[in-house]
């Protein structure tokens, strides 16, 4: 009795005594050692933002609350941009960010730099919460990774980004469990640049509904088959929007510093070509801005370059100017010897008929030629042995011709 009594006294020690300061101590120790769910909180914002964006991000504030699921609606903020976590075994949470934090991401993304908030207040779009997803995504990862409660690792670990809710009243129809648990952060962004809140509530892990192992016939329940549409919609494509292409001295890109401008190569903007992560082009597009956010419009390709116009029928249907055709000198010389051959074939078969045409002789058959007895007698004509001598003339073969 008196060992069990002792005992007792032991595990019941109070701070006051040497035995209870000395196993106080001991829990703080083991405590601050532990990696909580605060703790791997403010480790891994820090770590991911640095890493995936190049921004200092810190935890100013981590509190972990249980909330009922008849509560949950009341903390969805139609203002903030709200986004649905898809869970393990089909079960669903939901995480809140403040336009001012999903700002300075934006910012980050694009300048660089993340600048003062302004208060302009806009309508949260599904692009923020692309911007906003792969942060959300590598924070909760890491978290359940480094995590030493089991229970802890069990709340966060399997979540990821889903879908951008419409409203709270949408995303609250989604949220089912009845007990949920909800992390709310207080972000510092760029060393007080801006300073925002991120909110993620999640089911706990005893609320979620566990999947039935088998049907009433007691055979296992058949999976859905699967929808090749939903699958081949549901696939992640990264495509990249290249403005222009120059080309820079190993010095100069080295020598690069955050600020620095690029001149664009004259022509090119607004027109970006569209790749892959692989570089290959699939398409163009014009740059422009939606809802105050910049925005690429793919451009279509025209019919011909699908259905191409080959017939002479099709003439009408092509949208180009007529061409009159380029005749050289040599061409048109070439051109009038053709045509004044042919000419000349016309005309001597025009001949050709037309004598054929007319009452002709047949020229086979001698044609009498009638006596004509006025013509002058031949005999009458001077004797041409009266005409001078010609020896006298001089020789011309043996004259020098001056």
């Amino acid at each position: 009795m008196a060992s069990r009594a002792a005992a007792e006294d032991m595990g019941d020690t109070k701070p006051d005594t040497v035995l209870g300061r000395i196993a106080a101590a001991g829990r703080q120790e083991r405590d601050a050692r532990a990696m909580t769910l605060q703790k791997a909180m403010r480790l891994s914002v820090a770590k991911v933002a640095d890493t995936l964006m190049d921004l200092p991000m810190a935890v100013i504030g981590a509190v972990v609350q249980g909330v009922s699921g008849e509560n949950v609606p009341d903390m969805l903020d139609d203002e903030v941009l709200l986004m649905l976590m898809d869970g393990p075994r089909g079960c669903v949470g939901a995480a809140m960010i403040d336009p001012v934090v999903v700002g300075g991401l934006i910012q980050q993304q694009t300048m660089g730099k993340v600048q003062p908030d302004k208060g302009d207040s806009r309508p949260m779009t599904r692009t923020d919460a692309a911007v906003c997803a792969p942060l959300l995504d590598a924070v909760i990862a890491r978290v359940a990774g480094i995590l030493d409660d089991a229970g802890d690792r069990a709340l966060i670990d399997g979540f990821c980004f889903g879908a951008k809710a419409e409203s709270g009243r949408t995303l609250a129809m989604a949220l089912e469990a009845s007990d949920y648990t909800a992390i709310k952060l207080t972000v510092d962004m760029a060393r007080g640049a801006r300073q925002g809140e991120i909110t993620l509530i999640l089911p706990n892990p005893e609320a979620r509904e566990e999947p039935h192992d088998s049907a009433e016939d007691g055979t296992a329940p058949q999976a859905p088959a699967a929808d090749l549409s939903s699958t081949v919609m549901g696939l992640h494509a990264e495509l990249n929007m290249v403005i222009c292409q120059m080309d820079l001295p190993l010095s100069a890109v080295r020598a690069l510093e955050v600020g620095d401008a690029f001149p664009l190569t004259p022509g090119q903007f607004p027109s970006v070509q569209i790749t892959t992560t692989t570089g290959r082009i699939i398409g163009r597009g014009i740059v422009g801005q939606v809802d105050g956010m910049r925005a690429v419009k793919p451009q279509r390709k025209p019919l011909h370059a699908s259905q191409p116009l080959r017939r002479a029928s099709d003439e009408p249907l092509v949208d180009m100017p007529q061409v009159e055709e380029f005749v050289t000198a040599r061409r048109r010389e070439e051109d009038a010897d053709e045509v004044s051959d042919q000419e000349l074939e016309a005309t001597m078969a025009a001949l050709d008929a037309e004598l054929t045409a007319s009452d002709l002789p047949d020229l086979a058959t001698p044609v009498a030629v009638a006596d004509d007895t006025s013509l002058p007698d031949l005999d009458d004509l001077p004797d041409l042995a009266d005409l001078p001598d010609l020896a006298d003339l001089p020789d011309l073969a043996m004259q020098n011709v001056g």
